[in-house]
């Protein structure tokens, strides 16, 4: 049988397939869609559901300060819209890489982000 990709439907689900991600040492934190197999849960997908915030600062005019009104203003403006969470990524190269958890952001697992245009 091929695996079929479900909608969550209630807490419970969403509970049930990170539970089954963190057994299997994954992350899965925001799933909108269970994979299943078998009738079993065989994987999570998180499609759309969370913001993620990407921003660049050029490295010799923007300064820690100036990083910290930013991140202030661009949390007001996601507050705004009624988002409570977001995922932010931070190259492994920034300067602010060791400050992210002191700025309160938590870490999820070491990761690699990819871009996909779903016309090409």
């Amino acid at each position: 049988m091929f695996p079929t990709l479900q909608r969550v439907k209630n807490e419970a689900e969403a509970a049930a397939l990170i539970a089954a991600a963190k057994a299997d040492n994954d992350a899965m934190i925001y799933p909108t869609h269970g994979v299943y197999k078998n009738g079993e849960i065989a994987g999570a997908w998180s499609i759309a559901s969370i913001p993620l915030v990407l921003c660049w600062h050029k490295s010799d005019t923007i300064k820690a300060r100036d990083s910290i009104l930013m991140r202030n203003t661009v949390d007001a403006v996601l507050d705004s819209q009624g988002v409570e969470t977001y995922l932010t990524a931070c190259n492994s190269n920034s300067p602010y890489i060791g400050h992210m958890e002191k700025f309160g952001y938590q870490p999820i697992w070491p990761t690699n982000l990819f871009a996909k245009n779903v016309l090409t």
